[in-house]
C-alpha cells in the first residue's frame, strides 16, 4: 500500500467519522420533529444515489459493474439495511451507550476477517490499540451494565458484525472495480428495499416542525457525505484502519452534546477521550510501519 495513499484514506476515514457523528447528532433533532426510525433510514440511501450517479456521469465513468462485482455490490446493499435495523432497535431495547459500544466492536470483527481472509495482517499492536479504543470509548459513553436485554445485545453484536462484513467484502471489491460503481449499487439496493418497506408500510412519517425538517434535511446530507467518504477511505487505507479511525465518531457526537445541547462532560469522560485519541494516534504509527 502507498504510504501517501495511506495516509489520505486516513483522513478521509476521520472525516467520514465526523460525518457519520454529525448525522447521527442531527437525526436526534428529525425525531424530534415528528420523524421515526423507519421514515430516516428509508430517505437516507436517496442522496448518495443521486450524488454518485451525478459523479459518474460527469466523469463519464461506467454505471454498470461486472455480473459477479454488481451481485456483491448488491448483497452488500441488502447487509447494510440488516445491520441498520438491527442498531436502530438495539437503540430502543438497551441504553444507548451499550448499544453503541457492542456496535464498535465491528473495527475487533473487521481486523480479525481481513486475517483469515488473507487480506490484511491484524497484527498485536493493531489488537490492543482497538482494545484500548474500545475501553476509551466505553469511559466516554459512561456505559453501565445494570440494565442488559439479551436481544437487544444480539441486535447490536449483529450490527457489529453486519457492518464488518460490508467493510471486509468492499476491501475486495473495489481492489478491482470503481469504488463510485460499487457505493452506488449499495446505495440502490438499500433504497430499493426501503421503499418496498415504507409502501408496504402505507406511510412516511414526515418531520412536524421547523427543528424536525432541518435534523432530517442536515442528517440525510451529512449521511451520504459519510457514506461516501467511508468507501472511500477503504479503497485508500483498507477497511482496518478505516474501521479503526471511526472509531472517531463518539467522540464527536460527545462533543457535539456538549456544544450543541449543553450537556456536561465529567473527568473521567475526558479521560476516555484522552485514551481513545492516544489509540488512534497509536494505530496510525504502526500504519506507517
Amino acid at each position: 500500500m502507498n504510504w501517501s495513499d495511506y495516509k489520505i484514506g486516513v483522513v478521509i476515514a476521520l472525516l467520514s467519522a465526523v460525518c457519520f457523528a454529525l448525522s447521527n447528532t442531527f437525526a436526534g433533532l428529525a425525531y424530534r420533529g415528528g420523524v421515526t426510525p423507519i421514515t430516516l433510514s428509508a430517505t437516507r440511501f436517496f442522496l448518495p444515489t443521486v450524488i454518485l450517479l451525478i459523479i459518474l456521469f460527469l466523469k463519464g465513468a461506467p454505471i454498470i459493474m461486472s455480473k459477479k462485482s454488481g451481485q456483491i455490490a448488491v448483497i452488500l446493499g441488502v447487509i447494510t439495511i440488516i445491520y441498520n435495523f438491527a442498531l436502530l432497535v438495539a437503540i430502543e431495547r438497551l441504553p444507548v451507550p451499550i448499544a453503541i459500544l457492542i456496535f464498535f466492536l465491528f473495527p475487533i470483527f473487521t481486523g480479525f476477517s481481513l486475517t483469515l481472509t488473507g487480506a490484511e495482517a491484524f497484527t498485536i499492536t493493531k489488537f490492543i490499540g482497538a482494545v484500548v479504543a474500545l475501553i476509551g470509548l466505553a469511559l466516554v459513553l459512561g456505559v453501565s451494565f445494570h440494565q442488559l436485554d439479551s436481544l437487544g445485545i444480539l441486535l447490536a453484536t449483529i450490527g457489529a458484525i453486519g457492518l464488518a462484513t460490508v467493510s471486509v467484502l468492499s476491501h475486495h471489491l473495489v481492489k478491482g472495480e470503481d469504488p463510485r460503481q460499487a457505493m452506488l449499487y449499495m446505495a440502490t439496493t438499500a433504497l430499493a428495499i426501503m421503499m418496498v418497506v415504507i409502501t408496504i408500510r402505507g406511510e412516511l412519517d414526515l418531520p412536524t416542525n421547523t427543528d424536525g425538517w432541518i435534523g432530517f434535511l442536515v442528517s440525510n446530507i451529512l449521511y451520504a457525505l459519510g457514506m461516501i467518504t467511508y468507501f472511500y477511505a477503504i479503497s485508500m487505507a483498507g477497511a482496518s484502519a478505516t474501521t479503526f479511525f471511526v472509531n472517531l465518531e463518539p467522540l464527536v457526537v460527545t462533543g457535539a452534546a456538549f456544544l450543541i445541547l449543553g450537556q456536561t462532560l465529567t473527568p473521567l469522560q475526558l479521560f476516555g477521550v484522552l485514551i481513545v485519541v492516544g489509540a488512534l494516534i497509536f494505530y496510525a504509527r504502526s500504519g506507517s510501519n
